[in-house]
C-alpha cells in the first residue's frame, strides 16, 4: 500500500466526484479508490488528510502467467483476493502459489456449474487457500461473502451500477430475491434509498448479506426476513415504492406478491427474466399487459435493459414498470 493525499465524498456522488477530480487532472492515477468508514476515500495529488491505498495493476497478468505455465489460461475471473479459473481447467502441476503471486491473489479456485436449485447455491471449488470468504469491491460497495457458498455474477456488474444510479432516496424497497446485496447495497449506498426489505432463503446468502450491511454501514436501514419470499413477502403489502424481482430464468411466482407490497398509489417493479433474443419485445409487451390486468392498474413500460447473454440466444433481461 502506498500513502497518498485522499479526498473524501460519500458514496451515492463518488462516481460523479471521481469524474470531476479526474477532468481537473487531480487524480493519482497509480492509486485504487477505497471504501474509507462511510465515505469513498479518493487518492488525489494534493490536499490535507493522507490514506493508504492499494496500487493500480499494471503488469500484464498473461505475460506473468506465461513464464509459469507452458500453456496458460487466456480467461479468468478475480473477486476480491481470490482468481478463479473456468470449470475444467486442468491445474495438474500448476505451481499454485506462483500462479496466485502473479495474478495478485490469495487463494485459487475452480468455477463449477451453478445449482439450478432455488437457494442457487455455487459450485466453486477452492483449490489454493484457506476459506473462501472474499471481500470485492464494485461501484463504491463493498460485497462479504463465501464464494464456495454463494453465487457472485460479474456479468450482473452493468446492472448492479444501474440500480445504484437510480433516484431512489427516501425509497422503500422491497428486494424479493436480495441473496447477498446485490442490488440491496447499491440502494442503500448508492441510492440512498430509507429502507430495504430484504428476502432471502439461502442462510449463507444471509450471513453474506449480514456481514456487507456492516461493512457498509447500513444496518440500520434494511430489514432481512428469512425463509421461501412467497411467504415472507405477505407481510410486506403495501409499504413499497419499488420492488426488484431479481430471479432468473423468471420471477412468475411472486409477480402477483410484487403488486400487493407496493403503496396504494403505485410505484416501480422490476422484472428479471431470461428471454429468447427473437422473442423480447412480445414479452415486454404481454408482461407490461399482465401487469395492468392484475393490478387494476396502468402499467406503463419505463425501461428495458439488456443485461447478458445466459446461454445461446437466451438473453438476461430486466424490464422496469411503472404501476400507477
Amino acid at each position: 500500500m502506498t500513502l497518498s493525499y485522499a479526498y473524501l465524498c460519500g458514496r451515492d456522488v463518488a462516481s460523479d466526484e471521481y469524474q470531476r477530480l479526474k477532468d481537473e487532472g487531480k487524480i493519482n492515477s497509480n492509486l485504487k479508490p477505497m471504501p474509507y468508514k462511510e465515505m469513498i476515500a479518493i487518492p488525489v495529488l494534493d490536499g490535507e488528510l493522507k490514506l493508504k491505498f492499494d496500487c493500480v495493476e499494471r503488469h500484464n497478468p498473461h505475460e506473468r502467467l506465461e513464464l509459469i505455465l507452458d500453456e496458460p489460461p487466456r480467461r479468468w475471473e478475480k473477486l476480491g483476493d481470490m482468481v478463479i479459473f473456468q470449470n475444467g481447467t486442468d491445474t495438474t502441476d500448476w505451481p499454485l502459489e506462483k500462479v496466485a503471486i502473479a495474478l495478485g491473489a490469495k487463494r485459487i479456485a475452480i468455477q463449477g456449474e451453478i445449482d439450478s436449485g432455488i437457494r442457487r447455491k455455487s459450485q466453486l471449488e477452492l483449490i489454493y487457500g484457506e476459506d473462501g470468504w472474499v471481500v470485492h469491491r464494485e461501484n463504491f460497495v463493498e460485497y462479504e461473502f463465501d464464494a464456495t457458498a454463494v453465487m457472485f455474477s460479474s456479468g450482473n456488474v452493468t446492472e448492479r451500477r444501474r440500480m445504484g444510479e437510480l433516484q431512489t432516496e427516501g425509497e422503500i424497497i422491497v428486494d424479493a430475491y436480495c441473496g447477498i446485496g446485490y442490488y440491496t447495497l447499491q440502494f442503500l449506498t448508492r441510492g440512498k434509498a430509507e429502507h430495504v426489505h430484504a428476502c432471502e432463503i439461502n442462510p449463507d446468502s444471509i450471513l453474506a448479506l449480514s456481514k456487507g450491511l456492516q461493512r457498509n454501514f447500513v444496518s440500520d436501514k434494511c430489514t432481512i426476513y428469512e425463509g421461501d419470499n412467497r411467504d415472507t413477502m405477505k407481510q410486506l403489502s403495501g409499504i413499497a415504492d419499488r420492488v426488484i424481482l431479481g430471479l432468473i430464468p423468471s420471477s412468475m411466482k411472486t409477480w402477483g406478491l410484487a403488486i400487493n407490497c407496493l403503496k396504494q398509489e403505485g410505484g416501480v417493479i422490476h422484472v428479471h427474466m431470461n428471454v429468447h433474443e427473437d422473442e423480447i419485445e412480445e414479452w415486454a409487451e404481454k408482461t407490461t399487459e399482465w401487469f395492468s390486468t392484475v393490478s387494476g392498474k396502468v402499467a406503463t413500460r419505463i425501461h428495458l435493459e439488456d443485461v447478458k447473454q445466459y446461454c445461446p440466444r437466451i438473453r438476461h433481461i430486466v424490464l422496469d414498470l411503472k404501476i400507477s
